[in-house]
């Protein structure tokens, strides 16, 4: 029996370890996010304590696993991040899907507007959508990566929808823009990673 609690023990923390380092979280954060000290979070993790009935449930729930998945031993790949990116692009095709969908139907209709716009407007609002998803999740690389897509691409379609001369000015006007955003990525985020 008490070989048995022993193993347990030592699952929860081999596994809280393990699903943290695979959300790319320290210590600090996920404490945060679960209201507890990064002390206690370093316990369970050394097998010092363990958490209780109800902190295991939400640490199941966070990491997005069964709570026997915290408690026995591991027997493949963590794979919530892949899923979570399928999830993310999913919701994105699904705005990608309906731009296309529009400009076939007008296309059929033989209405009288350049039809080509709505394929070009569901791309910003497709890389909005997955941009949304990484934010949440705190995936600082891919919010950059998708945040630039964002941007860029909501200029290019305002750019090519003014039809214009001077409509090259929106893509200039873009560049303090995204340059203040990816700025205010690194002051928002990048102290975390210090502390």
């Amino acid at each position: 029996m008490n070989n048995e609690k022993n193993e347990i023990v030592s699952n929860i923390a081999s596994n809280i370890s393990y699903y943290r380092k695979k959300l790319n979280l320290t210590q600090l954060e996920l404490a945060e996010k679960l209201n507890y000290s990064d002390k206690s979070i370093s316990k369970w993790e050394r097998g010092e304590g363990v958490p209780d009935i109800f902190v295991l449930k939400e640490l199941s729930v966070f990491f997005g696993v069964s709570i026997d998945s915290l408690t026995q031993k591991r027997k493949g790949p963590f794979m919530i991040l892949k899923y979570r990116n399928v999830l993310a692009h999913f919701y994105a095709s699904i705005c990608l899907l309906v731009g296309i969908l529009v400009y076939g139907i007008l296309q059929m209709l033989e209405v009288d507007y350049p039809n080509y716009y709505f394929m070009i407007y569901s791309m910003p609002a497709a890389a909005l959508v997955v941009l949304i998803f990484y934010i949440i999740w705190q995936r600082m690389r891919n919010v950059i990566i998708y945040l630039t897509v964002f941007i860029w691409t909501l200029s290019l379609s305002i750019y090519l929808g003014l039809n214009h001369p001077n409509a090259y000015w929106v893509l200039i006007i873009t560049i303090p823009i995204y340059l203040f955003f990816i700025f205010m990525i690194y002051v928002i985020y990048k102290p975390k990673k210090l502390k």
